[in-house]
């Protein structure tokens, strides 16, 4: 039986970013007036349709009161 395959950082953000969103019941225009970055970009990333870069991960970061590491927890 092989191993499950690793999620890409593309889907590890993805899924922490909705965790992290959820848990803090926040909507995503709630986040994209933290944030500054447009709901529709927040979308796409939630849904790892678009890459971050690296000034949104840091943006998101502080937006959801966590260090950049957490954004890419896999556990």
């Amino acid at each position: 039986m092989n191993p499950p395959t690793p999620l890409s950082t593309k889907e590890l953000l993805a899924r922490n970013l909705r965790r992290l969103r959820e848990e803090r019941s926040l909507t995503i225009d709630d986040l994209a007036g933290r944030t500054g970055i447009v709901a529709s970009r927040l979308t796409a990333v939630e849904r790892a349709t678009a890459q971050a870069h690296l000034d949104e991960v840091s943006l998101l970061a502080v937006g959801l009161g966590v260090r950049i590491a957490t954004l890419f927890a896999t556990e």
